[in-house]
This record gives structure tokens, C-alpha cells and sequence, in this order.
């Protein structure tokens, strides 16, 4: 018997990381990706493990390849639904920043979203 998966496969421009502070004090980063077409997306990726790590050296403006699964999850009645990068390729650098700038990461309220 073989796992059943749903995965994705697709590039886009890097707008921001978003960083999320869970209840358990756990952080975890959110890459926003903006697909462009007649109907311009905003994409949330969430990212683990060595893609945080490679996200550092990441700037908006950079156009990412990425590949990843497609899950979610029932809470109180609810269904949450997550996409998860597994991997991230630079496909063009974004502009450079300016020296000493920090990327631009968001706070996200751990409330908000149910974890």
C-alpha cells in the first residue's frame, strides 16, 4: 500500500516572509509568494527544517521555484487547509538590499490562526 500525497509544483516572486510565534513558542516562517497572470495570487508557503535556514538569503524581488504537499486539518469543526514547501530553488535573485537592512519579515499574532 503506498501514502497518497497531493503535491504542487510552481514559481513565483518572493513579496515576504512572514514569521509565526505558535503557543508553544515554536517559530515558524510563511514564504508569500505572488503568482502573476490575469488574476495575480498571493500564495502562502509555510517552510520547516533547512528551507529556514536557506531563507535567509532570500530577497523580495527573488523568483523562487518551489515544490511541496498539499495537506490540512480539521479543528473545531473547521478545515485548515496548508501548503507546505519541501523544497525552494532561486530562479532569479531579487534586488540586493541595502547593507545592514534585515529581510522583510512580518509578526503574525499567535492568536489568529489556530496551531
Amino acid at each position: 500500500m503506498t501514502t497518497q500525497e497531493f503535491t504542487f509544483t510552481g514559481t513565483g516572486t518572493l513579496k515576504r516572509v512572514d514569521t509565526f510565534v505558535s503557543k508553544a513558542g515554536k517559530s515558524m516562517l510563511t514564504l508569500i509568494i505572488e503568482v502573476e497572470g490575469q488574476y495575480p495570487q498571493l500564495i502562502p508557503c509555510k517552510i520547516f527544517g533547512r528551507l529556514v535556514e536557506d531563507s535567509a538569503a532570500w530577497t523580495p524581488g527573488s523568483v523562487l521555484a518551489v515544490r511541496g504537499r498539499l495537506g490540512g486539518r480539521d479543528w473545531q469543526g473547521k478545515v485548515y487547509g496548508d501548503i507546505t514547501a519541501t523544497r525552494v530553488d532561486v530562479v532569479t535573485q531579487g534586488a540586493a538590499q541595502s547593507q545592514g537592512a534585515a529581510p522583510a519579515m512580518e509578526q503574525t499574532d499567535p492568536g489568529s490562526v489556530p496551531f
